[in-house]
């Protein structure tokens, strides 16, 4: 579900009257949300944009998904795990998931910034390529059209609800910060990280079996303690839990586009009882398969529906 939020007090101006004002965006503040990701793997969740006022310092909550900032222009402080940064134009910076953090305008230039919001079991992956970590949160740059561009093309299209182009430019995004901004600094992946790969590899290709946790620690030539504080690490589930997760997505997609009968379904992801994948999708998506099944047709017939009127 696409929602714009909008503070009290915030004046709406078209592109015309934001120019002659001086302004970058046509409003002060945008945030843009998407609750319902298309799989586990990478999800756009969250984007927006900030034209800040001076404000006191905040500690925010805590989030789940990673926030990639970038500062359009002025400046601002961004204090996190004990660490400060002095936040100029062009500058490029991250909130990893479940991370303490605080960050607030600068007093005299406050920051104009653009952000967006990212969850799924290989963001951590894609954005170590880009030279930002756990450890490492923030990118010295110039101000730079093209970052900014790309920022403004996300959020449009999320506006627009179209989702999936927006993930596309997501991927460009990415790609742009490795190649043009992160200098060149060795981004090999360290042994746990080609471990976890090694093991979600494993998963993707075997999970229609009746594998175990033993079984992809094998796979990945590491013991099962060291899987699981990997798992933890990179996607904050237990191995058992990611594999779950994992099987009950692909039982989404058969359920959506195969007509297998429910029992076929739950042994075609690794399920060996029915009853229980049952009980566990009703759990994972708050009804049954059936019902999902049931919902996923409704919808499909009343949009086919509405483009045969539309085409008539």
């Amino acid at each position: 579900m696409l929602t714009i939020i909008f503070p009290n007090g915030i004046i709406k101006k078209s592109k015309k009257e934001a120019s002659a004002m001086g302004k970058i965006f046509e409003k002060e503040i945008s945030i843009l949300t998407n609750d319902k990701p298309l799989g586990t793997d990478f999800h756009l969740c969250e984007c927006g944009y900030e034209e800040c006022r001076p404000n006191k310092p905040y500690e925010y909550i805590l989030i789940d998904y990673w926030v990639i900032h970038y500062c359009v222009s002025g400046e601002g402080h961004f204090y996190i795990k004990d660490h400060y940064t002095h936040i100029h134009a062009g500058d490029v910076f991250i909130i990893p998931a479940h991370t303490k953090n605080k960050y607030f305008p600068d007093e005299k230039n406050p920051w104009i910034y653009q952000w967006i919001g990212l969850s799924g079991n290989i963001v951590p992956l894609l954005l170590k390529k880009c030279g930002l970590t756990p450890d490492e949160h923030v990118l010295h740059h110039k101000p730079d059209s093209r970052l900014q561009t790309l920022f403004e093309q996300i959020h449009d299209n999320f506006h627009n609800e179209r989702e999936l182009k927006a993930i596309g430019i997501t991927y460009q995004l990415l790609d742009y910060i490795r190649n043009n901004i992160y200098n060149g600094k060795q981004d090999h992946l360290t042994s746990g990280e080609l471990y976890f790969q090694t093991a979600l590899n494993y998963i993707q290709k075997n999970y229609p079996d009746n594998i175990t946790i033993s079984d992809i620690a094998a796979a990945a030539n590491i013991d099962r303690t060291y899987i699981f504080k990997l798992f933890q690490k990179y996607t904050q589930q237990s191995p058992s839990q990611y594999l779950q997760t994992f099987r009950l997505e692909k039982a989404c997609v058969l359920l959506r586009k195969s007509s297998l009968s429910i029992t076929d379904t739950a042994y075609a992801v690794g399920f060996q009882q029915p009853a229980y994948f049952s009980k566990l999708f009703t759990q994972y998506k708050g009804i049954s398969p059936s019902q999902y099944r049931k919902e996923f047709l409704r919808s499909y017939l009343e949009n086919n529906h509405k483009i045969t009127e539309k085409q008539t």
